[in-house]
């Protein structure tokens, strides 16, 4: 039978989110209480935020208590225990979304090994709104597979960017970013020089920079001076040489081989037409030449 006459209800093999199952509740007592590992249901990823109270999750790197904002992520089956948290007391309201397939776990496995199974969304919540549509849309009787993805992958997006801006706005990413767009004209400044300022090693910087930003200092450092580069382009006639010096690079010839491999065509080529570039960091990653400014 082909897809096409399929009832938008019908499991198929289609590389799409599955909602399992999606549900709110208000929870007044510490009989409220699973141990994962003991589910017979059949395997899915449950997320499961605090709306107001708290819950707690326990594995064993030890026990959380998940106040408002707060969820977890986990595979259930599972190796942990969740439930009401007396500590807290009160009424413990939570929203929870489950979801199934190889496409769930891909993006559920991206979240947890970047952030882990303990999850801050914070106060301004964006993830909350998102989970009490999916609960209402399959209250309703809502069964269409297409819809239920479309919001399941929203949900998803959603949570990776509330938690890369945490990152990329927290003290040291902050000042890192400030201190690239401060230095990045001077050809001599590079990623040690970067450490430095920030009083951290340069293997630490690299991985913190990377988990927010998803490059590595020395690659954001060259996306930013092509950036100034192509800036210069657009408004003058000015000599390369001149713009290399404006920009951090120590030469014409350094910068055309570097906005060659960043942006996919000469600056000549940028100059007649600019909407011929490739959006800097959709080619094949642009590696930091050798010398000082390389940044290596």
């Amino acid at each position: 039978m082909p897809l096409s006459s399929l009832e938008p209800w019908v499991r198929t093999d289609e590389p799409l989110l599955w909602l399992h199952s999606a549900g709110h509740e208000r929870i007044h007592s510490s009989a409220y209480y699973f141990d994962a590992n003991r589910r017979i249901d059949p395997p899915h990823i449950c997320l499961q935020l605090t709306i107001s109270g708290g819950g707690f999750y326990q594995d064993a790197a030890g026990r959380r208590v998940l106040r408002p904002g707060m969820a977890f992520l986990h595979t259930i089956p599972g190796t942990f225990e969740y439930g009401y948290a007396p500590e807290v007391g009160g009424m413990y309201q939570q929203v929870w979304v489950a979801t199934s397939g190889p496409q769930a776990q891909l993006w559920a496995d991206r979240i947890i090994n970047s952030f882990g199974h303990v999850l801050d969304f914070g106060t301004a919540n964006p993830v909350e709104p998102l989970m009490l549509a999916i609960v209402r849309l399959n209250a309703g009787g809502g069964q269409d597979r297409y819809l239920h993805s479309s919001q399941l992958y929203q949900l998803f997006m959603t949570i990776l960017s509330v938690l890369n801006q945490s990152r990329v706005h927290g003290p040291r990413m902050t000042a890192a970013v400030t201190q690239i767009v401060s230095n990045a004209a001077d050809a001599n400044f590079n990623v040690a020089d970067l450490s430095r300022l920030l009083d951290c090693s340069r293997e630490h910087l690299a991985r913190q920079f990377r988990a927010a930003t998803g490059v590595s200092p020395s690659e954001f450092l060259m996306q930013h001076r092509l950036r100034l580069v192509a800036r210069e382009l657009r408004a003058n006639d000015d000599k390369l040489q001149n713009i290399a010096r404006r920009c951090g690079f120590s030469g014409a010839n350094y910068l055309c081989r570097a906005f060659r491999q960043g942006m996919g065509l000469t600056p000549a080529q940028y100059r007649r037409n600019p909407n011929d570039a490739l959006p800097i960091g959709r080619r094949s990653r642009p590696q930091p030449l050798a010398g000082r400014d390389g940044s290596r």
